[in-house]
């Protein structure tokens, strides 16, 4: 069982990972910070464990050459794998011959094991699987697939992507920074949404951490491949407590309760199925 974390801060603040979640510049979205080639390639060059990059914006057909060049430039660095969720990736990967792996990224899609075979098939390696899934769909998946699969472990779990500047919008209307974030109430639910925005669009990001250690247990049992954090949104020295209590977890089984304390028990989907998901007849 293997820590990824997605940083906001310098790398070397980080203890007891197993590696690193870089979305990158021009690239990608959903996440508050990105990094240059130039960046990936320094860190690459100071740190010795995996390291996945980030590429999860669509790919329009005026991108594909420079895509090209920025692919095979990262397969120079010798990284772990990327993050993709455009198809292109995939093809260009095959056009290329390109032997850095692919993570399936397709966010609320990859929910079950016979599309990750399907992928798998398609020489994808590894899959992040999407957080509206139960436990025991998790589970499923890594019993019946043969692809290598990760989950989000804690962060503040995206809810819906718009490819329109909300933001930038609603600063313009009431004369507001443009570097806040925005904050937006649900008017039946009451529930708060949390919005970011880069040059490709706006995210929006549910108002409560998704706290899935009560998974633990039974992830370790299995010796589940990969757990991932994400670290934006949440307080620094919060999350590396909550870094700190989970490697003690995994390594001496200690308690975790300081974690509900620090970030709350939403569980998302972990423990209930989504109201829209098909079922077969009896």
């Amino acid at each position: 069982m293997k820590i990824l974390i997605k940083p906001t801060k310098k790398i070397e603040e980080y203890q007891n990972i197993d590696g690193i979640i870089l979305p990158l510049k021009n690239y990608s979205v959903e996440y508050e910070n990105d990094y240059s080639i130039a960046e990936i390639r320094k860190i690459k060059e100071n740190f010795s464990k995996e390291i996945f990059i980030v590429i999860n914006k669509m790919i329009f057909n005026k991108d594909i050459d420079h895509l090209k060049e920025v692919l095979k430039e990262i397969e120079t660095f010798q990284i772990t794998g990327i993050f993709f969720y455009d198809l292109s990736l995939l093809k260009l990967k095959e056009e290329l011959e390109l032997k850095t792996d692919l993570v399936w990224n397709a966010s609320h899609m990859t929910t079950n094991y016979k599309t990750c075979n399907y992928y798998q098939e398609k020489k994808v390696k590894y899959a992040y699987l999407s957080n509206e899934i139960t436990l025991e769909e998790v589970l499923e998946i890594k019993e019946k697939s043969k692809i290598i699969p990760m989950i989000t472990l804690i962060g503040y779990p995206t809810v819906a992507m718009s490819n329109r500047h909300l933001i930038t919008n609603y600063h313009k209307m009431h004369n507001l920074k443009n570097n806040e974030r925005l904050e937006v109430e649900e008017k039946i639910t009451k529930e708060k949404y949390y919005l970011y925005e880069n040059e490709f669009g706006t995210t929006f990001k549910y108002g409560k951490i998704l706290n899935n250690i009560e998974a633990l247990e039974k992830l370790k049992q299995v010796d589940f491949p990969y757990l991932i954090l994400i670290e934006d949104g949440i307080n620094h020295s919060i999350f590396l407590k909550v870094l700190d209590s989970i490697n003690q977890n995994i390594e001496k089984n200690t308690p975790l309760d300081e974690i509900y304390h620090l970030i709350g028990n939403n569980t998302g989907f972990l423990k209930k199925e989504t109201i829209y998901k098909v079922k077969k007849d009896e």
